[in-house]
């Protein structure tokens, strides 16, 4: 295809605007002859426009590149359009001082004067490639580093369970040792030794819960997530039917929108909703009917109760483990429950805050995504 100009722009502007060019420009006939080279390629190169014109384009390629060079100058040739030359190859050009230039290079095909020739763009990519290099060196390094705290997961998992193993098992002994105390010795104890065993008994119990409780949380980081399509109000009451089979003297009103379907795990979503839902059945639970609900509100899901509430000061505690808002002599629990919901959520991409009062119950919501306000 021709190279043309409008009427009457003068040929010496044309060559200006080649010599200006940022790019090094080089023009060789289908021989590989050079017939153009413009500064910016002497720069590149070392050599001066004299040395090249008239010589083959054969003097800027490699060494190790020239044995095939010929070959692909006549693909492109009987192929005439534009494209990058060796596409997601590694590009040298040969300077005169016999060193290489990483280089990009573009090719389309031009008529000089109704001569045919190929014209080759050319641009320093050293700069580029020492990215590039340092690029995937850093994702070495990141894979690298991702392997290491696989292994190290693997192995605290691993010390976890041990460590769970062997604590359980001193418990247990303390726990049965204090109730066959109670059991066997009960009318050589007074009051206080009695009440001193049963304290015992109960601080074992909520260790060996807290234990359980930790490893639940360390498992759910570790996890795979599978989202779904996940019916929300069928996990609801799922839960609602296990909570009133445990708490059946509790009177509960429950309410949940029956539309609600979301992109989530549903073993993950299960696991948020139990703790939800049972922290609103025991925080409602000095009301002699609790009202409970669960509902979307915009991009979000609510679950709220009109339970014991708490003072919003303090709301930034809630959802870190170990962090409580009530006495455990009001309120039983390990401090956990909320710290794996917020898990649950942060896997999903997703975001989790409160709204609470003190005596006016507490909402809880969350979202599953990133693109969630």
């Amino acid at each position: 295809m021709a190279t043309t100009t409008a009427p009457g722009f003068p040929e010496e502007a044309f060559r200006a605007l080649v010599r200006a060019a940022p790019d090094g420009v080089v023009v060789a006939a289908d021989d590989g002859t050079i017939l153009l080279a413009n500064p910016e390629l002497e720069h590149l190169t070392g050599y001066d426009a004299g040395e090249l014109i008239g010589k083959s384009i054969d003097r800027l390629v490699p060494d190790a590149a020239r044995a095939g060079h010929a070959a692909q100058r006549a693909t492109f040739t009987s192929a005439a359009s534009k494209r990058p030359m060796g596409a997601g190859l590694e590009l040298w050009a040969r300077r005169k001082d016999g060193t290489l230039l990483a280089v990009e290079i573009m090719l389309a095909r031009m008529s000089l004067a109704g001569l045919s020739a190929t014209v080759a763009f050319v641009r320093d990519a050293t700069d580029r490639r020492r990215q590039q290099e340092a690029l995937h060196a850093h994702q070495a390094e990141l894979e690298h580093a991702n392997a290491a705290a696989e292994a190290a997961n693997r192995e605290l998992e691993a010390f976890s369970y041990s460590v769970a193993h062997d604590l359980r098992s001193p418990l247990r002994s303390i726990d049965g040792f204090s109730q066959a105390l109670l059991e066997d010795y009960h009318d050589d104890l007074d009051a206080a030794g009695r009440e001193y065993l049963r304290r015992v008994r109960a601080a074992a119990q909520r260790m060996g819960s807290l234990i359980d409780d930790l490893l639940a949380l360390a498992r759910l980081s570790r996890s795979e997530l599978h989202r779904e399509q996940v019916d929300v109000a069928r996990l609801v009451r799922d839960v609602e039917a296990r909570l009133r089979l445990v708490h059946p003297e509790r009177q509960v009103e429950l309410a949940v929108d029956d539309d609600l379907v979301i992109d989530a795990d549903p073993r993950l979503l299960q696991v948020a909703l139990e703790n939800l839902l049972g922290n609103a059945w025991k925080f409602s639970r000095d009301r002699d009917v609790a009202h409970v609900s669960v509902r979307r509100d915009g991009a979000a899901i609510v679950v709220r109760d009109d339970g014991v509430g708490f003072d919003m000061a303090h709301a930034a505690a809630l959802f870190a483990p170990f962090k409580r808002l009530h006495s455990v002599r009001d309120f039983e629990g390990t401090g956990i429950g909320l710290a794996t919901v917020a898990r649950v959520v942060h896997r999903h991409g997703g975001r989790i805050w409160a709204e609470a009062s003190p005596g006016e119950g507490a909402a809880f919501f969350f979202t599953l995504r990133e693109d969630e306000p």
